[in-house]
C-alpha cells in the first residue's frame, strides 16, 4: 500500500534536557532524525515525507538528499505540528484517501516488519502500533493492574489523510498521540502488536541504549 509519512520533529525535548532537541543529536555520527528517516526511505511504497521542524530550526546537515523529503514548521503542541505536516501533504497533491503514517522523530529502532504489518492493517481501518507490557504494574494506591489489558502505545500510527486531518482539527490540544484523536473522533482504529525494541528516546540514557540496539533492528 502506498503511503505518506509525517515525522513531527518540532518538540523541545524538555524531559531529555540539554542544549539541543534529542532528535538532532547523533548516534554513531548520524542524527537521530536521519536514522529514523532511513527506516522508511528504502520502503518501495513510500510516496513522500513531511518533516515538521521547530520554528527557526534548520534540518540537520546529514538529512538524506531525497526528493521525497520536504520540511515545514510545526506549532506549539504535537497536535499542531502533526496537523501542519498533514496539511502540507495536501499541498503536495496527497489525496484524501491516501494513507498517512505519523512516526516520532526520536524512534530510530523501528523494524521494517512493523511498518508492513501496520500498512496491512490500514487496508481495513486506521491503526497504530503497540507493544505488550512485561512488568507488573500498580497504581499510586498500590493496586495491581491487569497487564493483559494494557499495552504500550508506539508509532507509527496511521489513517486516511482526511480522517487524520479532521480528527486533529476537531480534537483538543492535550492528547498525546494521533490514535487518541482518531478514537475520540469515532474513527474505527485497531491496535497492531509490534516489536518492543521500537523504543522512544526520552531520557539521556536512552541515546546510549539506542546506539547499542541499532544493529539489532532490520
Amino acid at each position: 500500500m502506498k503511503f505518506w509519512l509525517v515525522v513531527p520533529a518540532a518538540g523541545s525535548s524538555q524531559r531529555f534536557g540539554g542544549d539541543q532537541p534529542k532528535q538532532f543529536l547523533c548516534i554513531d555520527g548520524i542524527s537521530v532524525l536521519t536514522h529514523t528517516l532511513n527506516r522508511f526511505l528504502s520502503h518501495p511504497d513510500l510516496l513522500g515525507v513531511q518533516v515538521v521542524l521547530p520554528r527557526g530550526q534548520s534540518a540537520p546537515d546529514d538529512l538524506p538528499s531525497d526528493s521525497r523529503i520536504q520540511s515545514c514548521t510545526g506549532g506549539d503542541t504535537r497536535r499542531d505540528s502533526v496537523l501542519a505536516g498533514c496539511l502540507a501533504l495536501t499541498h503536495r497533491g496527497a489525496a484524501d484517501t491516501d494513507r498517512v503514517l505519523v512516526h516520532d522523530a526520536a524512534r530510530p529502532l523501528l523494524p521494517r516488519a512493523d511498518i508492513d504489518a501496520l500498512l496491512q492493517a490500514l487496508t481495513q481501518s486506521a491503526a497504530y502500533l503497540v507493544a505488550p507490557v512485561a512488568d507488573t504494574l500498580r497504581d499510586h494506591q498500590g493496586q495491581t493492574l491487569d497487564r493483559d489489558g494494557i499495552h504500550r502505545v508506539l508509532t507509527p500510527q496511521g489513517a486516511e489523510l482526511a480522517q487524520m486531518i479532521k480528527a486533529l482539527e476537531q480534537g483538543p490540544q492535550g492528547l498525546t498521540d494521533e490514535a487518541a484523536y482518531l478514537l475520540q473522533a469515532g474513527v474505527e482504529t485497531q491496535a497492531v502488536v509490534g516489536d518492543g525494541i521500537n523504543q522512544k528516546i526520552t531520557w539521556p540514557r536512552d541515546l546510549a541504549l539506542a546506539q547499542a540496539l541499532m544493529s539489532e533492528v532490520t
